[in-house]
């Protein structure tokens, strides 16, 4: 029975050193660029978009930048679960802006934050002269943000008032897949593709001010619910394991 457990313990430091020589555990800091793919990057004009018809599902958002951290601990050989926070930030495409805006400088544009919060597996298959290669996938939840959108408007003393809009957070079933490579379990670059999830962009619109003896110095809110986004995005990094 002795000699049983100490094979046991042997086999345990086996594979404990098998695992923590192939795979890249500890905390990583992750850095780099989104590219939106699908529904979520097309759009060529605001009426177009979810963020204001019912009946669109383009998001119209550019490329945007993304940072977070990812924690990982090996489970069995070149098997490794990993934990991941990121922010993703995008805004709109150059077009969309200069049509939504025109000339005037009093007009506040939204953006998309995407926060993903996510689990799964890594798997190292290939190693190199300290150059290993790998593949993940996770799912978790993702929490979407829209930043307030605002206008000012005057003509004379007719109309003249303000008009703020504020996006509701949205939570989704997200998930993502990705195959990248580490250098001497350090340096990491890897290419991803995540899909966020989708749901209905809903909110609230105030309007201000004078608005042709409509509204006079009271403001007026009205809930909305417009068209449903699902962000999806070829995601490239760079990541330093501490």
């Amino acid at each position: 029975m002795k000699n049983v457990k100490k094979m046991m313990a042997l086999a345990a430091v086996i594979l404990g050193c098998s695992a923590s020589s192939f795979a890249q555990d500890g905390l990583t800091l992750r850095v780099g660029g989104n590219f939106p793919v699908g529904s979520f990057g097309n759009g060529e004009n605001a009426t177009e978009l979810a963020l204001s018809n019912p009946n669109a599902t383009f998001g119209g958002a550019a490329a945007g930048f993304n940072a977070g951290l990812k924690y990982q601990l090996s489970v069995a050989g070149d098997l490794s679960a990993f934990a991941t926070a990121d922010l993703f930030y995008n805004g709109l495409k150059g077009d969309i802006k200069k049509a939504w805006k025109g000339d005037s400088e009093k007009i506040t544009l939204p953006a998309y934050m995407n926060m993903p919060v996510m689990a799964g597996l890594n798997y190292t298959f290939l190693d190199i002269d300290g150059a290993t290669l790998w593949a993940e996938a996770g799912a978790g939840a993702n929490f979407r943000c829209i930043t307030k959108s605002s206008a000012e408007a005057a003509l004379g003393t007719i109309v003249s008032g303000s008009t703020e809009t504020t996006y509701n957070l949205a939570t989704t079933l997200a998930w993502q897949a990705g195959v990248g490579v580490s250098l001497d379990n350090t340096i990491t670059l890897g290419i991803h593709y995540y899909n966020l999830g989708g749901a209905d962009i809903k909110g609230e619109s105030t309007v201000s001010g004078n608005l042709g003896g409509l509204i006079s110095g009271d403001s007026k809110s009205m809930a909305f619910t417009y068209g449903n986004l699902n962000p999806s995005m070829v995601v490239v990094r760079l990541g330093y394991t501490f």
